[in-house]
């Protein structure tokens, strides 16, 4: 049995039992996030919407605690230079969580966790983080907005952690490779991309380029208006779907459309579906795994012989997630328009990212932290970003980069 082409991942699961949900949700990350450390605000770089008059090629801080900034990027992303420095900066494995749906009012919205344990260094395991909303207009090019995890621009630099912008000595230059960086993106045509890891069986192939991944997704939000063109050009571009396999990529879009595009072992694979984490939606891992043209068949198993967990392969990590939202989305499905779509408040929206997020009280579950949430409206291309798992208060942007007020009137 070949890969699906199209396959509505959500659907059956319909009957699944409300109990379920609630052990999902109880496990998988409603406890209250921890205090993010206060950070002294640096003059002149934190503001509010109404006073918002950043500096094209300088990060300006968004949160009090110096874990989110804005920045207008200015540079050529394409140059040689600042590829070599990506060639440089190594791959990135974002665990995380993405559903589509819609409001109320039957726009697309489209939400997403990025999930990573940055740690301060080796020897101090304090999770840190450096994360960027990102403004970019590249000429020739679709105008996008986005977010970024900046401590993927050099994993090494200490300068690029929390605060790290408001240190002495910190240079925008290190931010050279941050467009490649961007863990989830929108432009200006209402086409929004998010990558999200998937693990590679031992024997399969892994990317061949190890920022493969970041590259596609770049070069999906800058050249393409919709699903559609986004299919056609990973099944055309020079940038193989071998080289950028290590990850998979939610594509959304303003008319309402979600795919995901993987590949495994070089082979593409589109398939239809509104909630995506971490393994495979376009093989089940039961028997239709491929490898060199002979079929690989290993039954599922959420537990090793030893009764150890083994949240590693195929419907293994991620998979509690998946099951928490999708098993939420049924509850939002309107049975009774022909779309057969699901409708929800953004505030119910947030609950939804809020059950999956991760952090050191969800270890059963997972072993990463939410640096970020982000929530897109494709039509209306804007994007709003929640910080270090911080609910109450949310930064809010256009797709021009322009601070806006969020759909709840307020300006935080």
């Amino acid at each position: 049995m070949g890969l699906p082409v199209s396959l509505r991942v959500a659907s059956p699961l319909r009957g699944l039992a409300a109990c379920a949900l609630a052990c999902m949700l109880a496990l998988s990350g409603c406890a209250q996030a921890p205090s993010a450390p206060s950070a002294e605000k640096s003059q002149g770089a934190y503001a509010e919407a109404g006073s918002w008059s950043p500096r094209a090629g300088e990060p300006a801080r968004l949160d009090d605690d110096g874990y989110l900034y804005y920045l207008d990027y200015a540079k050529d992303y394409y140059s040689e230079e600042v590829l070599r420095k990506l060639d440089e900066s190594g791959a990135t494995r974002p665990s995380c969580s993405a559903f589509f749906t819609h409001t109320l009012e039957g726009e697309p919205l489209t939400c997403r966790n990025f999930d990573e344990p940055h740690r301060v260094s080796a020897e101090d395991r304090t999770i840190t983080g450096l994360n960027v909303v990102l403004h970019c207009a590249p000429a020739g090019k679709y105008e996008s907005i986005g977010a970024a995890d900046a401590v993927y621009c050099d994993t090494k630099n200490p300068l690029l952690k929390r605060g790290g912008p408001d240190v002495e000595g910190f240079s925008a230059d290190l931010l050279d490779t941050i467009p490649y960086q961007c863990m989830d993106a929108m432009n200006e045509r209402g086409l929004a991309v998010s990558v999200l890891m998937v693990d590679i069986r031992e024997g399969e192939e892994g990317a061949r380029m190890a920022a493969g991944s970041s590259i596609m997704l770049r070069r999906l939000v800058d050249n393409c208006a919709d699903v559609a063109e986004a299919i056609d050009y990973a099944r055309t571009s020079d940038l193989t779907p071998a080289d950028w396999q290590s990850c998979h990529l939610f594509v959304t879009d303003a008319a309402g459309r979600s795919v995901v595009l993987e590949s495994r072992n070089g082979e593409l694979s589109t398939v239809e579906t509104d909630v995506v984490t971490n393994f495979y939606v376009g093989s089940d891992d039961i028997a239709d795994s491929y490898y060199k043209g002979r079929l690989r068949e290993e039954a599922v198993r959420l537990v090793d012989e030893g009764g150890a967990q083994r949240y590693r392969f195929g419907y293994g990590h991620g998979y509690h997630r998946f099951v928490t939202l999708a098993s939420q989305l049924e509850m939002h499905r309107d049975t009774t328009s022909e779309t057969y779509r699901t409708r929800m408040s953004e505030a119910e929206a947030l609950v939804m990212l809020q059950s999956v997020a991760q952090n050191e009280r969800t270890e059963a579950v997972g072993t990463s932290f939410t640096q970020f949430s982000s929530m897109y409206r494709n039509a209306a291309r804007t994007l709003e970003v929640w910080s270090f798992q911080q609910w109450q208060t949310s930064y809010a942007f256009d797709v021009h980069g322009e601070r806006i007020q969020n759909e709840r009137g307020d300006s935080s």
